[in-house]
């Protein structure tokens, strides 16, 4: 039975850390890598979204 490197609890950062350092079958530095773009962009949509929403930026021009 094969285990996987992600636990029912798991969120993404702790996902990719686990990717990277702490793997049993060795690092997955590429993989881990992909997973925290895949974050970043989350994140960004997120900002962008809010940013959009809110017009915070406009009382700075």
């Amino acid at each position: 039975m094969e285990q996987s490197v992600a636990g029912s609890t798991d969120i993404l950062i702790s996902y990719t850390y686990k990717l990277a350092f702490s793997a049993g079958q060795g690092a997955q530095y590429a993989l881990a890598a992909a997973v925290s773009i895949f974050i970043f962009f989350i994140v960004a949509g997120i900002s962008a979204f809010s940013f959009w929403r809110t017009k915070s930026l406009e009382s700075i021009r």
